[in-house]
């Protein structure tokens, strides 16, 4: 029998004390940041157990923790420190063949642990504190693609932002690419040489090589000079979409390209042919599948020759990639939206706390004055201090409102269905109908089309822009709102016009971004993320938001969509004209 072996001490133990301690965070209550990126590490690796801990003198603690009731253990037991003793992630796949961990508490009682995979929390200063764990009762394995997000989700903990992972992984497919090229170029060489030895071959050889040739997990194509197929393995044919028997004999150019295209095609196939000076060449090119798909080919070529020296044809060698460039098209595409995102959400918390701010301290400000003059006060005063207070509220609420539906379209997706906009338009008039009728406004609405969009997101777009029709107008002067709709070139144009106090053209675009107000709370109620909620939900619909005004004339608001998106035309059920 062995006992448990404590890990030893990191050599920067008493620095690394110092750090984890300035850090702050030891017997702290739960915070939602870290025990949402905890929760994310348990879905992630699909373990009932995640852990965010920190390895103390004498104990680990847990910062957050999903699955397990214990806020600490002792740190002679702890296997974070013996994951903090190295960069990268430390995975036990099972505790039973471990000696470090067989005989540990934690495996032969509560929790039982059986398998372990642990993430280091480096600090920018290089010190290890302690880890983002996950733990399963079962033994099992992490795949690559689980690695890396734990050690993502780690980075997450201490920095709050991620992008070396998919870098990684993108760095890890262009080494694979080069490996497997590596290894081709291996293969042309082998199958060059088979070629032209294969006169002089047995028959028992030749059929080996006939069926490696055939369950190849690559394109293979010989050709003639003349570029007519002589031979086409299994995967040629899958590729092309055609029955393996269809392909010797015929054209290869007829087979594989547009009547366009062909002309070029054959000029530079006899160059592959005739060029001296190399006799192997490797290329990206496209074939056209039998349904009329271009699929993007790398193709390693060689040049076969009989046992004279004459050039008899070519063997070509190919990989379709398609579908591997496009996943590293969607790749990069996400590691630009990722830094774009975390650009704006920084922007987003910086401009938020600002604006919460001042509702908060005017109440907190007149609350203060109430309780200090509540005995000397009178009823007057005292009830325009609670009027002020109540006003504030209100405004933080309406506020706090705005922002969870500005967040939450972050994560919504437009469910695309047939929506009646005239109907639409009747539903937000009738939510709008205390603001209507407090300024006397009037709304026309022109015959409307039926589209396809999201009902839900495009009338919170009407009501916001709507409202803010009947909101800015000057004072005494009755709003007028025209509502109609048309089509523009290749858009069909929502348009809704209003005879406000108009919107100079250096502020048309700022209006649509976040928390961005042209006139003080006191001249205009709002709470500056309206327009950049519509504008947001335009961008959901494949479309835009923009502003036609001139200051003291109105504005046009258009809700620009792609005219696919129309279906008919809805007939309107309300007079053209609405007074209320």
């Amino acid at each position: 029998m062995t006992s448990t072996i404590a890990a030893p001490l990191p050599p920067d133990e008493q620095e690394r004390l110092l750090a984890l301690h300035a850090c702050g965070l030891m017997d702290t209550p739960p915070e939602p940041a870290f025990d949402d990126l905890t929760l994310v590490a348990s879905r992630l690796c699909r373990t009932p157990v995640a852990l965010v801990s920190l390895v103390d003198r004498d104990r680990q603690w847990f910062k957050s923790r999903i699955g397990i009731d214990a806020a600490e253990t002792p740190r002679e037991q702890a296997f974070c420190a013996h994951a903090i003793l190295q960069r990268d992630v430390l995975v036990v796949p099972d505790t039973f063949l471990d000696e470090r961990f067989r005989e540990n508490p934690l495996v032969t009682g509560g929790p039982r642990i059986r398998f372990y995979a642990g993430a280091p929390l480096e600090l920018a200063e290089g010190r290890r504190i302690g880890t983002l764990c996950v733990i399963d009762t079962v033994a099992r394995e992490l795949d690559s693609a689980q690695r890396d997000g734990l050690a993502a989700l780690a980075r997450q903990v201490v920095a709050q932002i991620e992008l070396r992972r998919l870098a990684s992984k993108l760095q890890a497919a262009h080494a694979r690419q080069s490996l497997f090229e590596q290894q081709l170029q291996r293969f042309n060489l082998e199958m060059k040489a088979l070629v032209d030895h294969r006169t002089a071959e047995l028959k028992a050889e030749r059929d080996r090589a006939e069926l490696y040739f055939d369950i190849a997990a690559s394109m293979m194509v010989v050709a003639d000079t003349r570029g007519r197929v002589l031979r086409a393995n299994m995967m040629a044919a899958n590729v092309l979409g055609l029955p393996g028997s269809s392909l010797p004999g015929s054209d290869w150019f007829e087979l594989c390209f547009p009547e366009s295209e062909r002309a070029d095609a054959r000029a530079f196939f006899d160059r592959l042919v005739t060029d001296e000076d190399e006799s192997v060449h490797r290329f990206r090119g496209y074939v056209l599948t039998a349904d009329g798909e271009r699929r993007v080919v790398s193709w390693h070529t060689a040049r076969l020759r009989d046992e004279h020296g004459t050039t008899t044809g070519l063997l070509g060698v190919g990989e379709d990639i398609t579908a591997r460039l496009k996943a590293e098209e969607q790749l990069q595409s996400t590691l630009t939206e990722l830094e774009r995102s975390n650009i704006a959400l920084r922007q987003f918390v910086h401009v938020a706390s600002h604006d919460l701010r001042e509702p908060i301290n005017s109440i907190l400000n007149f609350a203060k004055l109430l309780k200090r003059d509540a005995g000397e006060a009178d009823a007057v005063r005292r009830e325009r201090f609670v009027d002020f207070i109540v006003r504030g509220g209100e405004r933080l609420r309406m506020l706090v409102d705005d922002l969870l539906a500005f967040v939450r379209l972050d994560v919504t997706e437009a469910r695309m269905e047939p929506v009646n906009l005239a109907d639409l338009v009747e539903e937000t008039r009738q939510s709008l109908t205390a603001a209507i009728a407090r300024s006397a406004a009037t709304i026309r609405v022109a015959p409307l089309p039926a589209i396809r969009g999201d009902r839900s997101l495009l009338g919170l777009l009407l009501q916001n822009v709507i409202d803010n029709a009947l909101k800015f107008h000057a004072p005494g002067k009755t709003p007028e709102v025209e509502i109609d709709c048309g089509l523009v070139g290749n858009e069909l144009h929502l348009a809704i016009r209003d005879n406000g106090i108009g919107i100079a053209p250096e502020y048309q675009e700022r209006i649509f971004e976040a928390f961005q107000r042209l006139h003080s709370h006191a001249e205009y109620e709002g709470t500056g993320l309206g327009l950049a909620l519509s504008r947001r939900i335009a961008d959901m619909h494949r479309g835009r938001i923009f502003v036609e005004s001139q200051p003291g004339n109105g504005s046009r608001f258009v809700l620009a969509l792609p005219a696919t998106s129309r279906i008919g035309i809805a007939v309107h059920t309300m007079p053209s004209t609405e007074i209320v």
